[in-house]
């Protein structure tokens, strides 16, 4: 913005600080439950198999990094090339390069940058105003330019990195109305009272998405550099999740009108939203990561088909109406998801079913009930083909909570082992969201690979004639 317009004189005084710290965490709380419930979870696996945490690590991180960018609408993306890239899939590069010619510049800038907030956050070293200077430097690294619009129109400028703004950035937003960020004269202050709050004993004894939440939102009142603030703010929120359970946290592009509406609503002094937004982006993360962790201990579906194909080769708030509506999407999903995997593997080798049903058989135990109607069983059967006689039959039951709130866990329980696929309300409820999508992918890659794995093992041992 043209700093000699009148009207950026009339947005400077307009700015409204950021609060302090005690006075953010005395209007706003962190429901721990689920959080150390599921950071408990995270442990364990991690204590399990401390060799795939890191490539866990990896995985949301470069999903992390992807979106960051998409938020900001330098490309475009959606759930399936955010899994393709966060996965490393073998087209995730052709799919980037699809997206313009900057795209992967900025995406390898953008993981740098949260490469060095986690490496930052596992010396436990404090945030310096040195340090947020540099990730600007790396997160904007491959972006030469930024527009700026001044009296005579849209232009653009080199975009100076790691300094402070030395013009007004304020902004009209998606509604039409002004919005002033900190002035170029009060900037380098504003900064160092950010500084000075997240040294405080109450900011350093709060959880770690209080933490999150207080420091993105302060940091972007602020916006004290030309461009990327966005993009800096969410890296820096991840310092504290990276901390606390080693992750980053991730927010997805389709995440973006939530995201926004709950800053929007931090700027009428309503703080609490923003945080639950960050707490439920960063149960999220902790739920992709845990799938991903049970799915890298599994051998790979493709692995075990073609193990199966060898042995033929010599030598080789809510109603109970919508609780049942979620629930049938779970089942509508699952059914998707299962038939396509199985589709993708068909072989003669092997014959497939998938079916739902209706039991009442073993009954569903309190709190939990079964769906008022419809079917509440799934029922996947692998059989192998002649001269062989193995079967794998896996059966699951839908299990619907009875006093339904947005805490409470779907679940899709397997009938004589101690598993269950759990899915909050909020998942699927008005719409399944995109981490959802990803974790069913996740989970039935897992227990497709595991039954193909053991119907292998059955058939060789048929063929053996034991």
């Amino acid at each position: 913005m043209d700093t000699q317009t009148p009207s950026t004189f009339a947005l400077d005084a307009a700015y409204k600080p950021f609060p302090t710290f005690q006075a953010w965490a005395a209007v706003t709380y962190v429901d721990p439950v689920r959080w150390q419930r599921y950071a408990a979870e995270l442990a364990d696996f991690a204590k399990q198999a401390p060799e795939t945490l890191a490539r866990c690590r990896q995985i949301a991180t470069r999903a992390a990094a992807l979106d960051t960018g998409a938020l900001e609408d330098l490309y475009q993306t959606d759930r399936g090339f955010t899994y393709s890239v966060a996965f490393e899939t073998a087209a995730w590069e052709v799919g980037l390069a699809e997206r313009g010619e900057q795209a992967r510049p900025l995406f390898e800038a953008q993981l740098h940058a949260y490469e060095s907030i986690l490496s930052l956050a596992t010396r436990n070293e404090p945030i310096t105003e040195a340090a947020i200077r540099t990730l600007h430097e790396q997160i904007c690294a491959a972006q030469p330019t930024y527009r700026v619009v001044t009296a005579i129109g849209p232009q653009e400028q080199s975009l100076p990195k790691g300094q402070y703004k030395s013009l007004s950035n304020h902004v009209r937003t998606r509604k039409g109305e002004d919005h002033s960020y900190a002035p170029v004269d009060v900037t380098p202050n504003e900064m160092a009272r950010l500084l000075r709050e997240m040294r405080s004993d109450a900011f350093l004894a709060a959880h770690p998405v209080q933490q999150a939440a207080y420091t993105h939102y302060a940091f972007v009142v602020i916006h004290p550099f030309a461009d990327g603030n966005g993009r800096v703010a969410r890296a820096l929120a991840s310092a504290f999740t990276y901390r606390a359970i080693s992750m980053p946290i991730v927010i997805l592009s389709e995440n973006k009108t939530e995201y926004l509406d709950a800053l929007e609503a931090a700027d009428s002094t309503n703080y609490q939203p923003f945080v639950d937004f960050m707490l439920a982006r960063s149960l999220d993360t902790m739920l992709l990561v845990q799938e991903s962790l049970r799915s890298t201990s599994a051998p790979s579906l493709d692995q075990s088909a073609a193990a199966l194909k060898d042995l033929y080769r010599t030598r080789g708030g809510y109603t109970q109406q919508q609780v049942d509506q979620a629930g049938s999407n779970l089942f509508n999903l699952m059914r998707h998801e299962l038939t396509n995997k199985l589709i993708s593997i068909a072989d003669p080798t092997l014959s497939t079913q998938v079916n739902f049903d209706h039991t009442l058989a073993p009954p569903a135990v309190e709190p939990y009930r079964y769906p008022l109607e419809g079917p509440n069983r799934i029922n996947l059967t692998l059989t192998s083909a002649k001269p062989t006689s193995a079967t794998q039959i896996l059966r699951y039951r839908l299990l619907l909570p009875t006093d339904a709130s947005s805490e409470d866990d779907i679940r899709l329980e397997r009938w004589g082992a101690n598993e269950a696929f759990t899915v909050r309300i909020d998942e699927l409820h008005p719409k399944p969201t995109g981490f959802l999508q990803i974790r069913i992918g996740l989970f039935a890659d897992r227990i497709l690979s595991e039954a193909v794995a053991a119907l292998t093992a059955a058939a060789k041992k048929s063929l053996n004639g034991s």
